[in-house]
């Protein structure tokens, strides 16, 4: 009877933890008052826990292009930016275990820091 217990206590523990991997993180990007630089990146950093993210639209963004700026890699790569709308998910090969930055091309005419999102799967986020 215990190692049925046992049995059953452990596979409630994988399945729970079968999801925690591939769960979506916000990254948050902030556009300074008065930009008009063509990219803008975060100050938090992604790290792929595999070979592909998936990028999203976060909170406040529409439209626009995202691109990655490698900060610590193996290879050298370069990253092309793929087009970003709300609604649909950009998929981007990426180097596993590297640090990037995500950038979007927003620009903000204001006389205030605008605060967007992108929401990225697959990945680990640490702030920079």
């Amino acid at each position: 009877m215990k190692k049925f217990a046992l049995f059953i206590v452990l596979s409630l523990c994988l399945f729970s933890l079968q999801g925690c991997g591939s769960a979506e993180v916000p990254v948050n990007i902030t556009i300074p008052a008065g930009s008009t630089e063509e990219f803008v990146f975060s100050d938090e950093e992604i790290c792929p826990f595999k070979n592909q993210i998936t990028i999203t639209s976060g909170e406040g963004l529409g439209d626009t292009e995202v691109i990655l700026h490698p900060v610590e890699c193996k290879e050298e790569n370069a990253y092309e930016p793929a087009y970003l709308t709300p609604g649909m998910a950009v998929k981007m090969d990426v180097e596993k275990d590297a640090w990037f930055k995500i950038g979007v091309s927003v620009q903000n005419p204001t006389d205030e820091d605008i605060v967007i999102s992108v929401n990225v799967k697959d990945a680990h986020v640490r702030i920079a």
